[in-house]
């Protein structure tokens, strides 16, 4: 029960964790304590293991995943390596804007002195331009040129419509938004480097975001 008000982790989760520290408990065992104390939300008809299919580059640092999403007022955007689910750089904002991406993205490659190769966002307008001139083209939004032309990176989108090709991101904030709604005093900061070192992961092999993100380097 303190694992899961903690670090809101499933019963497979708190299962390895539990073993790790040489606790014999099965995962079924787990869930029902987490079902009977209400810790959980009612699944009359529990699902087997999921099959996952996962797409992503073998190496750190090779793409970032961006977008935006909105919290109690304000508007929060990260930069999130694809292999590691590292976030690179997180930022909290009165407005979604180009200007706040752009900021955000160099601070993610300052602090962490790397550049990706690839940015994929969604078809926001604060990455992507899909209006056309009195031409009938397409130009690229300033987010695009600063992205390729001043940095030299390939700028990626996601097919409108599906929302999963950038699911690392929307991962990300669902996890950000129950973090803070247990921790409401934690600051955005603290938070990202909570979950870069100590939070695992189940698509990681239950490591965290930093120790991929080294060992895919």
């Amino acid at each position: 029960m303190e694992i899961r008000k903690e670090d809101d982790y499933g019963s497979e989760k708190i299962h390895f964790v539990l073993n790790k520290k040489g606790f014999g408990v099965s995962q079924h065992i787990i869930q029902r304590i987490l079902d009977e104390e209400g810790l959980t939300d009612p699944c009359p008809k529990r699902r087997g293991q999921r099959k996952y299919i996962r797409y992503q580059w073998p190496i750190s640092n090779y793409m970032l995943h961006v977008d935006w999403t909105y919290y109690k007022g304000k508007w929060y955007c990260s930069y999130i390596d694809d292999r590691s689910r590292k976030i690179m750089a997180a930022g909290e904002f009165d407005n979604p804007t180009e200007d706040n991406a752009i900021f955000l993205l160099y601070q993610a490659i300052l602090a962490n002195e790397v550049c990706p190769l690839i940015i994929l966002s969604d078809k926001g307008t604060q990455f992507y331009n899909s209006k056309k001139n009195k031409e009938g083209e397409l130009t690229p939004s300033r987010f695009e040129q600063e992205v390729t032309e001043a940095l030299g990176i390939d700028f990626w989108t996601a097919r409108k419509g599906h929302p999963q090709t950038n699911g690392k991101s929307e991962k990300w904030f669902d996890t950000m938004k129950k973090r803070f709604k247990k921790h409401p005093d934690e600051s955005l900061q603290d938070f990202v480097k909570w979950y870069n070192e100590e939070r695992i992961h189940h698509a990681l092999d239950y490591k965290t975001p930093d120790e991929v993100y080294k060992e895919n380097l």
